[in-house]
């Protein structure tokens, strides 16, 4: 399986140091494609152009996106260090998890403040399990995901 180094839809670098990393997006993560696509129509109806939020199957995401196996040394460095560091490999795990249990994704550029408010009043009708903006260096989390059940 190939790794896409670009998706189209990014207008910046979808990764750092190998790892996904879709600078100035949100990424909301959804119980089915359904519930992206639903979350994608409320965001181009208040307003957002289509070509700054897009809804993908959680598979597209995990295998094609996510996966970085041709990754050189020096990126498999230093997302060794982002997983050491705790900041993306968290958020992989819960991507993974979403997208075996049938979940989807919604992307939406959101480079301003502004825009995230935006997308907390969308978020409000059509809430996602969570809800992630990657910044320059650091990764804002919009929506909490839910505390998992204990067993």
């Amino acid at each position: 399986m190939a790794m896409i180094r670009h998706w189209a839809f990014f207008k910046h670098s979808d990764t750092s140091f190998g790892t996904f990393y879709p600078m100035h997006y949100i990424v909301a993560g959804y119980a089915s494609l359904r519930d992206a696509q639903a979350a994608e129509l409320a965001f181009t109806e208040s307003g957002i152009d289509a070509r700054d939020v897009r809804a993908a199957t959680g598979d597209f995401v995990v295998n094609r996106l996510e996966a970085h196996r041709e990754a050189n040394w020096l990126q498999r460095a230093g997302a060794r260090i982002a997983v050491f560091a705790g900041t993306e490999s968290g958020f992989l795990n819960d991507d993974s998890d979403l997208a075996r249990k049938g979940g989807a994704f919604l992307f939406l550029f959101a480079p301003e403040d502004h825009q995230v408010e935006h997308a907390r009043k969308v978020f409000a009708q059509h809430r996602p399990a969570y809800a992630r903006r990657y910044l320059q260096i650091a990764i804002e989390r919009i929506i909490e995901p839910a505390p998992e059940k204990a067993a």
